[in-house]
């Protein structure tokens, strides 16, 4: 089996070749490559669960935040991927392996021969374990559910604060306001032109008034390097609590106040009618870390966060086989309708 501590011996057994992504994604589909398979596509890779691991495919694609066209860049990115995840997940992730070409010409997933692309190697957790399926069946065990707050409130405590000044948090923020409510703009996506920009007018009005409670946060030192795509489907529930799929590609993306990432789950949690998960995440983390956030910068972030879930939602629509699907734009415009209320809270 390929290891990270083999790679130094293979590294130069690593080829470019014309394999393209298609070609990998359909042998990696085949259920003669290993065993019974399930796929499952998403922005950034091609994820595969089999029995009971998970292989996940890097895309080689760009944008404005990586790119991910070269080996050597999803190689990065697989490792960034493992070591993230390790705190949050641990015994989840199981490493890197290779995808190869042998000497007869054929892929192989942890075989020798020219590696022609890197698979990050989870253990598969059961789905009825997620929160996101205990949330739709009606079926949280409260227990459980306590265990991974307090799993993610330990980390938060034990996380060193990045250290800026007011000046810098506030521009980062109205620099995300303003880079989301541009995208949501986009003439592709169809929305309300009034509606989007009382909500951004909203958002840069509640950081000119509150300059004194942002800059508490900050000298509070509770800016820190946060999980970043805190959904519900990314929290195990069970004997084992673990918080997969910390975003791996942006560690600007996971510079924010503990706040604005619990808020981001209680919105996530509130969408889909159960409000009181996210309510207790915020009260297990209040606990721990003796921070009492106030409601109303609560309200602040879940409005910019269903701002920005609007447009990840949206963005679909630029998918080829995505582009025809009406859901994507309705379950964006509940973004929106969510955002909206969040704003006349603030207001009111």
């Amino acid at each position: 089996m390929h290891t990270l501590m083999k790679e130094k011996k293979t590294i130069e057994q690593v080829a470019e070749t014309d394999v393209s992504i298609e070609e990998k994604v359909s042998f990696l589909e085949q259920p003669s490559s290993y065993a019974k398979v399930d796929a499952k596509e998403t922005h950034m890779s091609w994820v595969f669960f089999v029995d009971g691991i998970v292989y996940k495919l890097k895309k080689p694609v760009v944008n404005r935040l990586f790119d991910f066209r070269t080996l050597e860049a999803r190689l990065k990115n697989c490792k960034d991927e493992v070591r993230l995840n390790k705190k949050l997940a641990p015994g989840i992730y199981l490493g890197i392996v290779p995808l190869v070409i042998n000497e007869t010409g054929k892929l192989q997933i942890e075989k020798e021969g020219k590696i022609v692309d890197w698979l990050v190697k989870m253990k598969r957790i059961p789905e009825k374990n997620m929160l996101d399926y205990a949330i739709q069946h009606n079926c949280i065990d409260e227990i459980y559910l306590r265990q991974v707050a307090r799993l993610l409130a330990e980390f938060y405590k034990t996380s060193p604060p990045i250290l800026m000044t007011i000046s810098q948090y506030v521009k980062k923020i109205e620099a995300e306001i303003s880079l989301n409510n541009e995208e949501l703009t986009r003439p592709l996506f169809e929305f309300s032109p009034d509606l989007l920009k009382e909500l951004r007018e909203g958002q840069m009005a509640f950081l000119a008034a509150n300059h004194s409670l942002l800059n508490e946060r900050v000298k509070k030192e509770r800016i820190i390097e946060v999980h970043g795509d805190l959904r519900p489907e990314h929290i195990c529930l069970g004997p084992y609590p673990a918080i997969i799929d910390r975003l791996e590609f942006s560690k600007e993306l996971r510079i924010m106040d503990v706040a604005e990432e619990l808020s981001f789950l209680h919105m996530e949690c509130e969408m889909m009618g159960k409000r009181s998960a996210g309510e207790l995440f915020l009260d297990e983390y209040t606990k721990i870390n003796n921070d009492i956030i106030p409601q109303t910068l609560m309200t602040f972030y879940k409005l910019k966060k269903a701002c920005l879930r609007a447009y990840l939602v949206a963005r679909h629509r630029e998918e080829d086989r995505y582009k025809d699907d009406s859901k994507w734009l309705v379950k964006a415009n509940d973004y929106l309708r969510l955002a909206e209320s969040y704003h006349r809270e603030l207001i009111a």
